[in-house]
């Protein structure tokens, strides 16, 4: 009898354990990704990442014992470092929301290391009705989801934000096409600069997330929008507060799309623009260094008509507009900044880029070629953040890329 039992019992619990199981959506994934190769030839040095790939701007005019241009070199590279791959998960709802999660990783590694694998996005999603909460890493809000259609791996950087970081997102649809973004924001990859090189410590160290807030209608033509951005962080006893703000819009319909973007922004090196901040004065408790912002006006337009074939043009232009404070000296009479485009004491006056495209898809393959001219004006860096004595100095790249997409 008592063997009747226990076995009915276990059973019972088996059969329970089934349909429960069996009431519960089973967690699915999906696998992307591309493999890709880039081929490049600049016409001079230039400051770079991913050992060229991700190209941000001409090194100025450096004359030798010789007075030759040490960095008027060409050079060429092929990589195959920007082959990504993902996974989107799927699974059993939370508190009333779906649930979805994604990780993401490329070759592109760090610094010098750049065939390291990289974390790009990890993140778990929660989305109700009108509600969606998001926690972990991906892009910035101000790289936002209007971006250059273009073939370099920069995707428009350094006139087109390009971030991405650890992050608490909550974003509510307030009718079927506006929504308003909220997010506290930390840094890992994509850090501010300062006296200790490029490092997270600064903003982690001012205890107070980078906020962003954001509004965005959209519909399935239409893309509109604008944000807000507030950072601060915090050297030995200093803090230093910036404030950014961006406007965009994005038309897609048949063959053409045509984007643009606007950003006003202060010490936007963490989103590899130029521009930073610098030296304004000496604290009188703890005689330490205080500082001041550069502010950079930036925009782009992207225009690129077809399917299959697709043909592009790619226009950008950032302007240094100087310092909200005067910069002082140091006691070698030098001025004491911080950020991109700067290069001992000359600095990034205003830079210019534009690239025409062209892309042919067929089924999983792509190919495309690109040429891009870039042109910085470089000046003596002045007290109120600007320059004297400009001059131009430009590069001129030429790309071409094959993609495997899956």
């Amino acid at each position: 009898m008592y063997l009747k039992k226990t076995s009915f019992s276990l059973l019972f619990l088996f059969l329970s354990t089934i349909s429960i199981s069996a009431a519960e959506p089973v967690a699915g994934y999906k696998l992307y990704g591309f493999i890709r190769s880039d081929f490049y030839i600049n016409s001079r040095s230039n400051f770079q990442a991913q050992d060229g790939l991700f190209n941000i701007l001409p090194k100025p005019i450096e004359l030798n014992a010789n007075g030759s241009d040490i960095n008027a070199i060409p050079e060429a590279e092929m990589l195959s470092i920007l082959s990504r791959f993902g996974l989107d998960f799927t699974g059993a709802p939370v508190l009333g929301a779906k649930t979805t999660a994604k990780v993401e990783c490329d070759f592109a590694g760090f610094s010098t290391s750049y065939y390291v694998m990289r974390l790009r996005q990890a993140f778990i999603k929660l989305n109700w009705s009108q509600t969606e909460l998001l926690v972990g890493q991906t892009w910035h809000p101000m790289f936002g989801n209007v971006l250059p259609s273009i073939q370099s791996g920069s995707a428009g950087s350094p006139f087109q934000p390009f971030n991405r970081s650890p992050q608490l997102r909550l974003k509510q649809n307030l009718n079927e096409s506006l929504s308003l973004t909220g997010s506290a924001i930390y840094q890992m990859q994509y850090t501010s600069q300062g006296p200790s090189g490029s490092s997270a410590s600064y903003l982690k160290s001012s205890l107070l997330p980078n906020l962003f807030l954001g509004l965005e209608n959209k519909n399935k033509i239409w893309t509109t929008g604008i944000g807000l951005d507030i950072k601060r962080i915090k050297i030995k006893h200093q803090f230093n507060t910036s404030a950014s703000a961006q406007a965009y819009a994005q038309y897609i319909n048949n063959n053409w799309q045509i984007k643009a973007k606007a950003t006003l922004g202060e010490n936007m090196s963490d989103h590899m623009m130029i521009g930073g901040y610098g030296v304004s004065g000496k604290d009188s408790t703890y005689n330490e260094d205080t500082f001041t912002n550069f502010n950079t006006l930036t925009s782009w337009i992207n225009i690129v008509y077809g399917q299959k074939i697709q043909a592009g043009i790619f226009a950008g232009l950032s302007q240094n507009m100087g310092t909200n404070k005067d910069l002082i000296t140091n006691a070698s009479g030098k001025f004491i900044a911080y950020g991109n485009g700067l290069y001992d004491q000359q600095l990034v006056d205003n830079l210019y880029r534009f690239t025409p495209h062209l892309t042919y898809s067929l089924s999983n393959f792509r190919l495309g070629v690109e040429y891009e001219l870039t042109t910085a004006s470089y000046g003596t860096l002045k007290a109120n953040g600007r320059v004297k004595n400009p001059y131009n100095i430009s590069n001129h790249r030429a790309m071409a890329t094959i993609s495997y997409i899956f």
